[in-house]
């Protein structure tokens, strides 16, 4: 009798392996993309703060030094993040100034903010907000004031524009 010194898997074992790991994938991969989607609405609802910041900031300048500025006028209006003004010299390139200072150093991830008038503001709340979003086909959309608390509520950048 001629004893076998074969080592290894056998073709049933690699199979049952495979196959558990497919198993696993389909259970996690749907797992891990919302985990993302969370993710990228918590760094939208961030910045939002952030660029909210900066502009009130430049408000609160801007009526110290008896130049008021009213940021519900200029609502609507898409600012990129990524582009600075030379010589800011109305409230609009002011605005760009601040948001470039604000989120200018995140380069490729600076993305876009718009001022949003609101219009159902309650006696506690502003009467702007800031939306933020990485790009112009982004489907996720952060906001500050009252930020975007699900991922489902914030696919559309006009869900909250008043």
């Amino acid at each position: 009798m001629k004893k076998s010194n074969k080592k290894g898997f056998t073709l049933v074992e690699l199979v049952v392996v495979i196959a558990i790991i497919g198993v696993l994938a389909a259970i996690l991969v749907p797992s891990m993309l919302g985990y993302v989607k969370k993710s990228r609405l918590k760094t939208a609802n961030a910045n939002a703060k952030t660029a909210y910041n900066a502009i009130s900031g430049m408000v609160t300048d801007a009526n110290t030094q008896g130049t008021p500025v009213n940021p519900v006028s200029l609502a609507g209006t898409d600012y990129s993040c990524k582009t600075d003004v030379a010589s800011p010299s109305s409230d609009s390139d002011k605005v760009q100034h601040e948001l470039f200072k604000a989120l200018g150093d995140n380069d490729k991830e600076a993305g876009i903010a718009t001022i949003v008038h609101m219009t159902n503001s309650g006696a506690n709340s502003q009467s702007y907000a800031i939306q933020w979003k990485k790009g112009t086909n982004d489907d996720i959309i952060g906001q500050f004031p009252d930020p975007i608390p699900d991922v489902d509520t914030a696919v559309t950048w006009q869900t909250f524009c008043a």
